[in-house]
Formats: structure tokens, C-alpha cells, sequence
């Protein structure tokens, strides 16, 4: 029982911190320093946790495959490509009801911390031949931006689930990407319908041309089709998943791929390059996963996870339930899948190594947790841009999360 009060101690903490914005970075070392401290420290343990943590290939696979993350969010948004991919769509879709979800759901493959507020505008603008309530628009922003989450292998998330457990990361996004469409599915059905909604005129067809595109790509940007828009706004982001999917390829590597790939079309200059490289170095991001992955080392060389295994072994509570609701109370605390991903996969992958069913039920529950936080960060950003009610929001997103779970339950644990 000693081990539990350790865990939660140390979960306790983490969370607060958390809760306080505290970088993820910061609170995971906190956490792994106080539960080093309380486990039977020693210097040979610590240099253990610090060693495996900065040699595994893994962990610089993980911060790798961020960065050039970064890299490519950087490079799309300062050349205008975003912008000028949502103007040649309107077009193509006919229809602003579709281009209301299109908007967050294509900005919602390249996470970025907070993202949701790049995704708002254009849903605003989407809006305005309907007579739809902040909280409505809120919701399709908030909704149909995370629907990659499950299976998108450049989310922290799934990166950091497949480090941990072991799972490839092509076999973990291929079991999760059904999940993708099942969640768009129902947002279509409930969040796309309802009062406000009339049937408008055709959208009218915006000019690329006029488009205010970054100065740097500019000239070249402007002379393009919409049909090229369409490629190098969608084509970086498929290339990337076929290569992980299809090649089994490490998303550090194919990431890095694509981004050199965007770098020589879009013709970019020496000045152009050093400026992408230094600005998509985003610390808080890069140490936060860093952070993650130390502690789950510290989790290991402490003799937590075989307390903990030894533990659970005398209790008739099924552990995959047990560390299901752990993932859930925990990304419903801190807003955060990865915050879930980095707490409870530890411990899970000691008692299902490289298990897939079980880190399936434990990732979309913490993803559950997530959506349904008042913490999370695109939720708080939504309602600010709309001037929405927060909690009315919610009520959308926490019937579908219902559904997905029931979904879960049913092919995973009945």
C-alpha cells in the first residue's frame, strides 16, 4: 500500500503543477526528483535514469520528430501556403458547412501547443452565413481540430506512446486511426447539424491571387494555381504519414524528409532556411518530452513499477481498468493527453509490454480526459476567441467522448 501512496504523492504534485501552467517540462522533473527522493535514492540510480534517459535512440527519435514538427508549422504558416490552401478550397468544397469543419480539422495535423487559436478565425469566417451561437462554433472548432489525435504519428501523444511501450509506431497509429474517422463521423452527425444552419449560396470563389502571402515566398506563392496550393498544403502531411505508415519509417526520419523536401521547392535562401531552424526551436516543447521520457526511467531504476506490479497482483481490481481511469482522471486534471501518456504508460507498458489492445483503451481514454478538461489549452483559447461559455462548449464534446468510449468498451473489453 506504500507504493500507492508514493504514486500519489508524486501524481499529486505533477498535476498541481500542471494546473499552476508550469512548463511539462519542469513539473515531470519535479515529479521525478520527489519520487526519486521518497524511493530509496541513490547515486548510481540517478546516473542510471540520467544515462538511459539522453543514450536511447528513442528519446532523440521523440525530440527529433517534434522539432522538425516545428519546422514544418513554421514553414506553412510565414509562406502564406495555409492561408492560400483554405482560399483554393472554397471552391472545390462548395459548401460552408463543410468548410466550417475543413478549417480546424486540416490546421489539426500539425499539433501546435494552443493550436486551436490559428483554426478560430477561419471558422469564424465560415460562420458568417449561418446563425450560429458562440458556443457552436466553439465546439466545431474545438471538436473537429482534435480528431487526429488518435492517429495522427506526428502528435506527442502517439509519439510518446509508442516510445514507451514499445509498439511500433506505424502498427500503434494504424489500430488508432479508426478511431479518427469514427470521431469525425460523429461530429458530422451531431455538431455539424442542429438550429442554425440554413442552406446558403455556393461559397464564392476567393482569388489565391489576392491572397496576402508570406514575404518571402510571395512572388512564387502568388502565381500558383489552386491545385498547387491543394498539394503543398495537404502533400507534406500525407507524405509523412504514408512514409511512417507504409515504410515503416521513424517519424523523426520522414519528417525530416518532408521538410527538406518543402525547403527546395519553395526555393528558400540560406537567410530563409536559418530563420525556420531557429525559430521552430521551441524549449518548452522539446524539454517537455524530454522531461516524459526521464521520468519514466526514474519510474523504472526506483523500483516503483515492480512495486507496483507486486501490488496490483494482490488486488482483484483488473489492472487494464485501473490504469484506464488512471489515464482518464489524469488528462482530465491536466489537460493534456501526453501529461496521461507520460504518468500512466510507464506503469502500464511494465505490466503489458508492448501490448496494443490495452494501450489502446488507456490512450483514448486519456484523450477522453483531455477534451473534457477545463484545462486544456485550444478549450481555453476557443472560448476566448468566441466568447463563449466554456462548459456549454463541453456539452457536445462529453456526449461523443460518451459514445467513443462505449465504442472502446465494446471492442476492447467485452
Amino acid at each position: 500500500m506504500f507504493v500507492i501512496a508514493k504514486i500519489s504523492v508524486t501524481l499529486a504534485m505533477v498535476v498541481w503543477l500542471l494546473r499552476k501552467k508550469v512548463q511539462i517540462g519542469h513539473a515531470m522533473l519535479a515529479g521525478s526528483i520527489v519520487l526519486f527522493l521518497i524511493s530509496s535514492p541513490t547515486l548510481g540510480k540517478a546516473d542510471a535514469a540520467i544515462q538511459t534517459t539522453l543514450r536511447e535512440v528513442g528519446t532523440w527519435e521523440v525530440v527529433f520528430a517534434m522539432y522538425f514538427v516545428m519546422c514544418l508549422e513554421h514553414l506553412l504558416r510565414t509562406t502564406g501556403i495555409i492561408e492560400g490552401f483554405m482560399a483554393a478550397m472554397k471552391p472545390l468544397l462548395r459548401s460552408d458547412r463543410v468548410l466550417l469543419a475543413f478549417m480546424p480539422t486540416f490546421l489539426g495535423l500539425l499539433p501546435s501547443l494552443g493550436g486551436a487559436i490559428f483554426s478560430a478565425p477561419m471558422v469564424e469566417q465560415a460562420s458568417k452565413k449561418f446563425s450560429l451561437s458562440p458556443e457552436k462554433k466553439g465546439a466545431i472548432n474545438y471538436w473537429f481540430r482534435h480528431i487526429w489525435e488518435y492517429g495522427n504519428p506526428i502528435i506527442p501523444g502517439v509519439l510518446l506512446a509508442s516510445q514507451i511501450t514499445g509498439i511500433p509506431l506505424g502498427t500503434f497509429v494504424a489500430n488508432m486511426i479508426g478511431y479518427t474517422l469514427l470521431a469525425l463521423l460523429l461530429g458530422v452527425v451531431f455538431i455539424l447539424t442542429g438550429k442554425g444552419f440554413q442552406s446558403g449560396p455556393a461559397v464564392q470563389n476567393d482569388s489565391v491571387k489576392d491572397l496576402d502571402c508570406g514575404k518571402n515566398q510571395a512572388n512564387y506563392l502568388k502565381s500558383r494555381s489552386p491545385f498547387h496550393y491543394f498539394l503543398l498544403g495537404v502533400g507534406p502531411i500525407l507524405v509523412n504519414i504514408i512514409l511512417v505508415v507504409a515504410f515503416d519509417l521513424s517519424a523523426a526520419l520522414s519528417m525530416g524528409i518532408v521538410v527538406s523536401g518543402m525547403v527546395i521547392i519553395l526555393r528558400f535562401t540560406r537567410q530563409q532556411l536559418v530563420t525556420m531552424l531557429r525559430e521552430a526551436f521551441e524549449k518548452k516543447i522539446l524539454w517537455g518530452i524530454l522531461g516524459i521520457l526521464f521520468f519514466q526511467h526514474v519510474l523504472t531504476v526506483s523500483g516503483i513499477v515492480q512495486e507496483l506490479i507486486a501490488f496490483f497482483q494482490g488486488t482483484n481490481i483488473p489492472v487494464v481498468v485501473m490504469l484506464g481511469l488512471g489515464s482518464l482522471i489524469v488528462a482530465l486534471l491536466t489537460g493534456s493527453p501526453q501529461g496521461a501518456v507520460a504518468v500512466i504508460f510507464p506503469i502500464l507498458s511494465a505490466f503489458y509490454p508492448g501490448n496494443l489492445e490495452t494501450a489502446t483503451v488507456a490512450y483514448i481514454m486519456a484523450i477522453a480526459g483531455a477534451m473534457l478538461s477545463p484545462a486544456h489549452l485550444c478549450l481555453i483559447v476557443t472560448a476566448e476567441y468566441f466568447k463563449a461559455d466554456l462548459f456549454k462548449i463541453l456539452k457536445p464534446v462529453l456526449l461523443l467522448e460518451v459514445m467513443i468510449l462505449t465504442f472502446m468498451a465494446v471492442v476492447h473489453l467485452i
